[in-house]
């Protein structure tokens, strides 16, 4: 966990914002990196991969792109492909770059030419110790895959933050959604951590499928939200879902109005193998998943 690390005094943590090929970026997947950063004192890289296989296919003679104006089929060289894509590197590095410079955090840039989450893990490898992926691309009904693969190779990251095309706010509350008895505690860590930033309160937000499982975590919840230290800041709700069904989590969601909600991903939210559509169709803020 995020927090864990925090703790534990690391000095090299980063947030990296991975850009593909899409001029398509969500500012507020940005919005909620900047809040990670200045929550961990963290460095922000912005990191644009050029996917390699498009390079592939331009060396073939038979390769052709489509003009913007829906016109005819047009040869795409390689010389042209490139210079393409590093003015829309430039374009999202300076987007980033402000909204660093707002936020008052160090910030830097990199190109990468390899396949997308090679580079996304070597860039990690390079500066760990802990990193922070920010997915600069709404997330798409379709991405389940390319998340699940995500987790599996990119090793080196406590998290990833996604954001769905209906995303409207990055300010609010902070949701810490919490489905394992195990994570309670380094969860309510973070989300205070992270609400100490904007100076806003956090909803825990307990999870199960059987009423008497779900009514003994909630009291454990009360027991150690009532911390005077912080027992004003935090509230705790339960909610009873069925396993992979994650609608009561997103109305949940939807009634709180967070500006940023913690899960785990591989639970109710983002359920192994389940598609994204629920998600993608409900989720108004940005999503931070843990592993």
């Amino acid at each position: 966990m995020i927090a864990h690390v925090a703790a534990a005094g690391e000095r090299s943590g980063r947030v990296v914002l991975w850009h593909g090929g899409s001029p398509t970026v969500s500012r507020f997947a940005i919005d909620a990196a900047m809040v990670l950063g200045k929550t961990f004192q963290a460095e922000v890289e912005s990191l644009y991969v050029e996917d390699q296989q498009l390079f592939d296919l331009a060396e073939f003679p038979f390769a052709r792109t489509i003009s913007m104006s829906g016109g005819d089929w047009e040869p795409l060289p390689v010389e042209t492909l490139e210079r393409k894509m590093r003015a829309l590197a430039a374009a999202l590095h300076q987007q980033v770059a402000e909204a660093a410079g707002t936020a008052g955090l160090p910030c830097q840039s990199r190109v990468m030419r390899d396949d997308p989450l090679r580079a996304l893990s070597l860039a990690c490898a390079m500066n760990g110790p802990w990193n922070v992926i920010a997915v600069c691309e709404p997330l798409t009904a379709g991405d389940n895959t390319r998340l699940a693969n995500l987790f599996e190779q990119v090793r080196d990251t406590t998290g990833v933050i996604v954001a769905g095309p209906l995303v409207r706010r990055s300010e609010g509350p902070v949701v810490a959604v919490v489905e394992e008895f195990y994570r309670l505690g380094p969860m309510l860590k973070t989300a205070l951590r992270i609400s100490e930033t904007n100076d806003n309160e956090v909803r825990l937000c307990v999870v199960g499928s059987v009423a008497d499982e779900l009514g003994w975590m909630e009291a454990e919840a009360r027991i150690l939200c009532g911390d005077p230290e912080f027992e004003s800041r935090v509230s705790v709700e339960s909610v009873l879902a069925a396993n992979d069904d994650p609608a009561p989590l997103l109305n949940m969601l939807r009634v709180y109005k967070p500006g940023l909600a913690l899960a785990q991903y591989g639970g109710r939210l983002i359920a192994p193998e389940a598609s994204l559509r629920p998600l993608t169709r409900q989720l108004e803020c940005p999503l931070l998943l843990v592993r």
